[in-house]
């Protein structure tokens, strides 16, 4: 676990910095200076490219994770698996071509009437699903190498300061909407061509494939698992992607612009999970490689239980402030106050989940991940049929909710039944009560003068009382060690 700490760590700060940047641009700016159809047509393009770029990167990054351990030999240059990651990607990005210009008339014609700058700008897919491909099977093989923060820092903290820059410019009339959108479409290209850079100056880029090491044997196992990868990714975009192209369907793009925004808020409580399930992952593919189940076992209690913890605090900070967020936005936003509160408790209850999607993509049973994912995505999408017509945003939001449960119990059971271990104890109705509690406690206060002082009154009281009761009550060890190790460096930097 120590790897994960010190990974974890370093990718938290960029993280949390990524975050604030986030919010600015988001949060504050957006809402304020772009339209509600404007937000929606830049979250639909990203939401059409990114479900292309889990079909183009077909797979391959969960075979990675999978099989870059037979690899590994920094001698051999890892025997070549920069370059068949290349030569994956060009395949993937290739069969993204042939799908994409047969159906781009049918997804033009079908939003040209309720989301005109969407049709317009639909083509700029084609350039974001290429560098999209091939930054996610690149950081992957990068995050192989223990190098999990690199990633975080091109896509969470340099990504979102170009696009915050693009943002100022728009608002100083510096560009108009179309010169923003170009700018944000170089913006999420950025960190492929940062990551390539970082790679060479690593000397981590290397053309000699060696081929004797992909033996028929290995190759049917890689296929295999790339095969199951390609329908668990495609899946799991379609499943974040597929409410806003839904809503987009149903209503239309200023819909769509007011859920994106409110959702982004509610997706604040996953924050936590960034950093781990970069670095996770691979040690669970190590421990299966050595049949190291207590390891396994071990991350998969410590993961749990951790992120619930700290998933709950930010839920807890957001519901105790959310008619303060009405004060930082728009009123025409409004709208979305539900799904905040509806998708920060659907972030709770994937973040209890640990790290479940790992232990199983990673073990002999990795085909069942699919047929979960398989019943997930006709789950999300049933659900949002019903709720969206039904209850408008709120509906996609309370559709997430279900579909989110009864995906967590399905995996949570699968893996009791086969490896015989689950991660929840008394601990969690423990944190549980102690969120709702206090959550009731801050409801009572009558809101104070300016807002500002508001938001600072509730959250430190959310943080003096629940964290208070996690840290005396030494809920998780890891949780206590780590406010230790943050009191000792600042306790370090006061006495410099």
């Amino acid at each position: 676990m120590g790897i994960i700490k010190k990974q974890a760590f370093q990718s938290s700060v960029y993280i949390y910095t990524g975050v604030a940047l986030a919010f600015i641009t988001t949060g504050l700016l957006a809402p304020n200076y772009l339209t509600p159809g404007q937000i929606g047509t830049i979250n639909l393009i990203a939401s059409w490219s990114g479900i292309f770029a889990g079909i183009g990167i077909l797979g391959f990054t969960t075979a990675t994770v999978r099989f870059f351990p037979y690899f590994r030999n920094e001698k051999t240059g890892h025997n070549g698996f920069f370059l068949l990651s290349i030569l994956v990607g060009t395949v993937g990005f290739l069969f993204f071509l042939a799908l994409y210009y047969p159906i781009k008339p049918w997804i033009i014609e079908m939003n040209q009437e309720k989301s005109p700058l969407f049709a317009q700008f639909f083509f700029l897919v084609i350039p974001l699903t290429f560098f999209q491909i091939y930054f996610s099977l690149l950081d992957v093989y990068n995050n192989m190498l223990y190098r999990s923060s690199t990633g975080i820092i091109l896509r969470e903290f340099i990504q979102r300061v170009f696009i915050l820059i693009g943002m100022l410019f728009f608002v100083f009339h510096l560009l108009n909407f179309e010169g923003y959108i170009y700018f944000y479409t170089a913006a999420i290209c950025l960190p492929t061509i940062l990551i390539i850079i970082f790679l060479i100056d690593k000397k981590a880029v290397h053309f000699r494939l060696n081929t004797k090491i992909l033996t028929g044997k290995l190759l049917k196992s890689i296929s295999s698992v790339s095969f199951f990868g390609f329908l668990n990714t495609f899946s799991n975009l379609a499943i974040i992607r597929i409410d806003v192209i839904m809503i987009n369907h149903f209503i239309d793009s200023a819909a769509t612009g007011i859920y994106v925004t409110s959702f982004y808020f509610g997706t604040l409580v996953q924050m936590p999970a960034r950093a781990l399930n970069r670095i996770a992952p691979v040690l669970i593919a190590d421990a299966y490689k050595e049949n190291d189940f207590a390891t396994i076992k071990d991350i998969y209690y410590k993961s749990s239980l951790n992120l619930f913890v700290i998933a709950l605090f930010l839920l807890l900070g957001l519901t105790v402030n959310i008619d303060n967020i009405y004060k930082i936005i728009p009123e025409n936003f409004a709208e979305g106050r539900l799904v905040i509160v509806y998708i920060g408790l659907a972030n709770v209850i994937r973040l209890a989940g640990g790290s479940n999607d790992s232990i199983i993509s990673f073990s002999k049973y990795y085909r069942y991940i699919t047929l979960f994912f398989v019943i997930f995505l006709i789950l999300i999408f049933s659900f949002n049929l019903y709720f969206i017509p039904e209850k408008g945003i709120t509906g996609a939001a309370i559709a997430s909710v279900l579909a989110i449960l009864i995906f967590q119990i399905i995996k949570i059971l699968f893996i009791y039944i086969k490896f015989g271990f689950q991660p929840f104890n008394w601990k969690f109705i423990h944190a549980g009560a102690a969120a709702a509690t206090v959550y009731m406690l801050i409801g009572m206060i009558q809101p104070i003068q300016p807002f500002i002082a508001d938001i600072a009154l509730r959250s430190l009281l959310a943080t003096a009382l629940y964290g208070g009761f996690i840290y005396y009550t030494e809920i998780s060890t890891d949780i206590n060690q780590s406010i230790h190790l943050f009191i000792e460096k600042m306790n370090n930097i006061i006495k410099r």
